[in-house]
């Protein structure tokens, strides 16, 4: 039998004390959970916010964040070059292709070399040629015998875009 104080049951005062704090303790730790959460998405949209991320167009532009995180590769405007030398190096660095823009003579034997950490390779957009994925340092060399007009790119940095005509 319960305890007696003054007529009052002791023991049951005490555990309908208990229960309501019981109940109490799991409604305050959801509250505190759904706040954390809240303040765990409004931090995670601020940084998105500071990183540019103001629409879903600026997540797609994976090429510009890659460039970023390598320290370099910015679409900066070159000027196009003009060679009637019957061999042209171009230079991969920074997660670009320089010359950008080249025209040669038909005959002539280009060169591209890997200057970057990342491999690389140059592909014609149409899949008619394409060099061998090059590591720092190599290079591939491919001879262009008849005229033509290229887009080509590396295929595992399809943002690094460049121009050739063989003219």
């Amino acid at each position: 039998m319960a305890p007696v104080d003054g007529g009052n049951v002791v023991a049951e005062k005490g555990s309908l004390a208990a229960k309501r704090a019981g109940l109490r303790r799991p409604i305050i730790r959801r509250v505190l959970t759904i706040a954390a959460g809240g303040v765990a998405i409004i931090a995670l949209l601020a940084a998105f916010a500071a990183c540019g991320g103001g629409g879903l167009g600026s997540m797609g532009d994976m090429g510009e964040m890659h460039r970023a995180m390598h320290g370099g590769g910015s679409l900066a405007s070159q000027t196009p070059m003009v060679s009637d030398a019957p061999e042209v190096t171009i230079e991969i660095r920074d997660f670009d292709y320089f010359p950008r823009e080249l025209t040669v003579a038909v005959g002539a034997s280009l060169t591209w070399v890997n200057r970057d950490s990342a491999p690389h390779d140059a592909t014609d957009e149409a899949g008619g040629w394409g060099t061998s994925m090059l590591s720092q340092g190599e290079s591939a060399t491919l001879t262009f015998d008849a005229p033509g007009a290229y887009r080509y790119l590396c295929t595992i940095h399809p943002d690094m875009k460049a121009t050739l005509k063989v003219v």
